[in-house]
């Protein structure tokens, strides 16, 4: 079991590693949310707010 928690710990989700927080982004305007997505190299059409 700590094997498996250790892995799960070590995978971690493109967005994760963007250093964003989905809650601070969810409170932001559209236009908001997509240019701090764009800013942190992600795809704002891949993720659902």
């Amino acid at each position: 079991m700590r094997e498996y928690k250790k892995i799960m710990q070590e995978e971690k989700t493109e967005f994760e590693l963007s250093g964003l927080d989905a809650d601070e982004l969810g409170f932001m305007r559209a236009d908001e949310r997509r240019a701090a997505m764009e800013a942190a190299g992600l795809n704002p059409d891949e993720y659902d707010f």
